[in-house]
């Protein structure tokens, strides 16, 4: 019996491994894309994807049949040529059917026609980084790095100029390595232009520490690097643009650049009142403040002469100019580089505003609108400097510096009045409030890396000390009628207003890393901050002469606020060819002492609080991979929230602090999955953020029925826990390969559930947002292009005091255009946006509006460097400020002045002259 087993069997053995044999096959028939004719003895390879080595090779029958039968154990690349077509490629999977392929070759004369390959390899991969040969793809002569991205399979670039590659935000845009303009991809993208470029490479970036030390911490930004020709990195270029319009509407732009090897110089100036000055400047708090202390795990940033980017200056009509310079060279063989920079803005605003607010009460509901006029003057300038001197392969040090000042004047009046749900009026408002700040800042940072010899081992000094100081002075006049009873009542406050802050950081950070296996590595940090604070804010009311000499005590405050922190971490790093993991434990021992410098009081304070951080990342594939990370944080309480500046800017609305603030406990987990091929430039992603709050701060507001008038104070969330979720999908691939159109399905769907206290009642927000996103389009710079992008969408936002006033409404957004490319240079092009979000319980009226800006430009000169374009904005008169949003239980709308219609003829030039080397 087990002789006749074994011999049926070995029978079957043969007809197993056939099968086997067979399920691996890759067979399919390759023709002529265009008109279909079988192409025979066309070549055909097989190559491993990781290392390029042969795997198996044939040629095509006469029917343009062809079969490999090597099995498919790892990610490879099939590679068909044959004379005069360019040639084809596509990822193999293992375990998936290619038994039936469809090859079609594209020949090289309508290739070359097309413009589309140049007899170059148009995609490669090396290692983790893709690499796009610029000159494979076509773009506008004259074009910018934007431009040439739009076309890179696998990049998008949306109308505010944000990256997108293979699937993930894009952080930095460096130019042959080295970062230009500092952290603004648009001054890259914008101003480089396209022909200049060699190779676009696209990779995550790792962290300083991690690119010093060689040890991967786990922190990365999706990064592209644009890489120059040699013949382009040596001459001078730019653009100098000026518009005219009707209604006194203006734009200008100069972009100049001179590169000499290593040595890049770049200039910048741009004017207007039309909202065409988009190239943006780092964040608004490196010029200016915010008002109280906000904490992170290593340090504290504490000012508070009030933020000069916020408030008045975000409605209206913005006259804008900002000009910049930036140096950067490189010499003795890469061993010094020098990186400087400086940047000066000016805007000016003038804007009108509407607000209409709807405030839950458990047994009452109050509407407030409000009317403001603002005005805004604000000039900052910024300078930046970064040093790097490579000792020898082991040792580097960098030197970071930094200084800005910016000043500020601000005009801001305002009408309001509030009403119960019965129409009964409780108050109404008059406010000017007119202020003068002045704010300046420097910072310098010393980073010193050792690595030894043995691979992975470092240690690392980190030393900084910045400086902020701020003061400004103005005047605030209210008039508060409160009618009680059908009787009305006055309260006038006019006050002279004199602030003072400063705010000095000491800090140093010391990290050891050492490995532990080939795949483990071991980080150990300490690190120590002292932060100094100051802030004075004076209010004085008139004398009997008039004369602004009265101090008004309940409205001055002169508080010291000094916090000294010990930092301890230790991370575990693991790293092979898939799998990345990181796990952090971080342990703060921060000492508080707050003084009030009139009252002599002192408030002392400890904290110590552990944070535990994770990330783990996975390859599955090459362009395929999961992410998951977890973050444990602490919050501190603020100044603001323990014992806050007495403000009286706003009377209807006043803060008081609580001591008794404990930290609150923040538990945040994150979840992606990106899947990238590169050879069809398709992708798909899918997310999830779910996050916490355990003992959170939450406002306990107490609001008077009669007049309106509230008062805040922070608390602890002893009994729930706040909560909130996004989860987010899409995908990207051609529609249609022949005629270039491609598209985005998106989706996502956004939750939250956070609470507060009302007149004594806990109030539970819940807020859930879906919305789809379906995106079409066509780049080929050639006919007709086009971008589509349409957002139906349901938002919901509802308070447990008054579930049946809620802010429930569908909303609908879409923006794109189109362009067709005429004979003769010309070009006819339309944008257009619009936007509808409906009418809902809290807000009885709808908006709709859609903003269309037609255009027609020629290009002159033979190599198409002059452009002339008209352009029309908002030609339907339509545009018009508009904000819907909820802070617990207050419902906002907001409608605001915007540019409206107006007619602008444009004259453009690209310059360049290149050298020899």
């Amino acid at each position: 019996m087990k002789r006749k087993t074994i011999f049926h069997l070995l029978l079957l053995l043969p007809m197993l491994v056939s099968f086997c044999f067979a399920q691996s096959k890759i067979q399919g028939k390759i023709s002529d894309a265009k008109d279909q004719q079988k192409l025979s003895n066309a070549t055909v390879m097989l190559l491993s994807a990781k290392d390029s080595i042969l795997l198996d090779f044939t040629r095509s029958d006469e029917n343009g049949n062809f079969s490999l039968n090597t099995p498919v154990q790892s990610e490879a690349v099939l590679i068909v040529s044959y004379p005069k077509y360019g040639d084809y490629y596509t990822e193999i999977l293992p375990n998936q059917d290619y038994s039936a392929l469809k090859v079609g070759l594209t020949s090289t004369a309508q290739l070359l026609q097309e413009v589309i390959v140049t007899g170059r390899i148009p995609i490669t991969i090396k290692g983790d980084t893709t690499e796009y040969d610029a000159g494979s793809f076509k773009v506008e002569k004259n074009a910018k790095v934007e431009d040439l991205l739009k076309v890179l399979p696998g990049i998008t670039v949306d109308a505010s100029g944000k990256i997108t590659a293979q699937g993930k935000t894009v952080k930095k845009v460096l130019v042959d390595g080295e970062e230009f303009f500092g952290d603004d991809p648009k001054l890259v993208t914008r101003n480089i232009r396209s022909d200049m470029v060699d190779k676009v490479q696209v990779y995550e970036k790792q962290s300083e520490q991690a690119e010093r030390t060689g040890v991967d911490d786990g922190n990365k930004e999706q990064t592209i690097n644009v890489k120059l020709k040699e013949g382009s990195k040596n001459g001078i270029f730019g653009k100098a643009v000026a518009g005219v319009g009707t209604d006194d509407y203006y734009n200008g732009q100069l972009m100049l650049n001179k590169f000499k090897g290593s040595q890049k110089i770049s200039a910048y100036g741009l004017f207007g009142n039309n909202g065409g000055t988009s190239l943006s400047w780092e964040d608004a708090q490196k010029y200016g403040s915010d008002s109280g202390v906000s904490y992170n795990d290593d340090g504290m940033y504490f000012s508070s002469g009030g933020d000069d980017f916020s408030g008045s200056g975000s409605i209206g009509v913005p006259k804008v100019m900002n000009t910049g310079v930036n140096f950067f060279d490189k010499w003795k063989t890469d061993k010094h580089k020098l990186n400087l920079s400086y940047k000066y803005g000016k805007i000016e605003s003038d804007g009108n505003e509407t607000t209409n607010k709807q405030n839950n009460l458990e047994n009452d509901i109050q509407f407030t609108d409000k009317v403001r006029n603002a005005k805004s003057d604000l000039t900052k300038q910024r300078m930046n400097l970064k040093y790097d001197l490579k000792f020898d392969s082991l040792t580097t040090l960098t030197i970071q510096g930094n200084a800005s000042k910016s000043k500020n004047w601000t005009d801001d009046r305002s009408l309001s009045n509030t009403i119960n749900k019965d129409g009964i009026l409780l108050n109404s408002d008059s406010t000017n409030n007119s202020r003068n700040s002045n704010a300046q800042s420097f910072g310098l940072n010393a980073f010193l890396t050792k690595k030894f010899k043995k691979a992975g081992r470092s240690v690392s000094l980190n030393m900084n000390i910045n400086r902020d100081e701020n003061d400004g002075d103005g005047y605030l006049f209210a008039n508060i009628q409160f009618y009680k009873d059908n009787v009305a009542s006055k309260d006038t406050t006019d006050q002279y207003k004199k602030n003072d802050g400063n705010n000095t950081t000491k800090g140093a950070t010391i990290t050891y890393t050492e490995p532990l296996t080939k795949k483990l590595n071991l980080s150990l940090n300490y690190g120590l901050n002292k932060n100094d604070n100051n802030s004075s804010q004076f209010s004085y009311n008139r004398d009997q002469a008039g004369n602004y000499n009265v101090l008004d005590d309940r409205f001055s405050n002169d508080y010291s606020y000094d916090r000294f922190s010990n930092n301890y971490k230790v991370a575990l790093t693991y790293k092979d060819e898939k799998l990345r993991a990181n796990f952090t434990n971080s342990i703060n021992d921060d000492q508080l002492k707050q003084s009030n410098n009139r009252s002599k009081e002192q408030v002392q304070r400890s904290f110590l609080t552990y944070n535990p951080n994770l990330n783990i990342s996975y390859n599955i594939t090459k362009g395929k991979g999961i992410y998951f990370s977890y973050s444990g944080r602490n919050q501190l309480p603020s100044l603001n929230q323990i014992q806050p500046i007495l403000d009286n800017t706003d009377q209807l609305n006043l803060v008081i602090g609580n001591e008794n603030l404990k930290p609150s406990f923040s538990n945040s987990f994150n979840v992606n999955y990106n899947s990238f091929k590169i050879l069809s430039g398709s992708y798909t992603y899918l997310g999830a953020n779910y996050s916490n709050q355990n003992d959170a701060f939450v406002q306990n507001i107490t609001t008077d029925e009669e007049s309106g008038k509230s008062i805040y104070r922070w608390e602890n969330l002893t009994d729930k826990t706040n909560q909130s979720i996004n989860v987010y999908g899409g995908f990207h691939f051609k529609l249609n390969k022949e005629l270039g159109i491609e598209n985005s399905p998106r989706i996502a769907v956004y939750g939250s559930k956070n609470y507060n206290m009302i007149n004594g009642a806990l109030n539970k927000v819940d807020v859930l947002n879906y919305s789809f996103t379906y995106a079409i389009f066509r780049n080929m710079k050639k006919g007709f292009d086009f971008d589509i992008n349409l957002t139906p969408g349901f938002k919901t936002m509802n308070s447990s005091l008054q579930p049946d006033v809620n802010s429930n409404g569908f909303t609908f957004g879409s923006n794109g255009g189109a362009t067709y490319f005429f004979p003769k240079k010309f070009k006819v092009y339309v944008n257009y946006d619009y936007t509808y979000e409906a009418s809902t319980k809290a807000f009885a009226t709808k908006f709709d509006q859609l903003l269309i800006h037609p255009g027609v430009s020629k290009k002159f000169l033979k190599n198409e460097s002059l452009e002339l374009d008209f352009t029309v904005n908002d030609i339907l008169n339509q545009n018009k400020g508009f904000a819907r949003s909820q802070n617990n239980s207050v419902f906002t709308q907001r409608r605001y002045d915007t540019i409206q219609r107006y007619y602008m003829l444009k004259l453009s030039w690209d310059f360049t002259k290149m050298f020899m080397n």
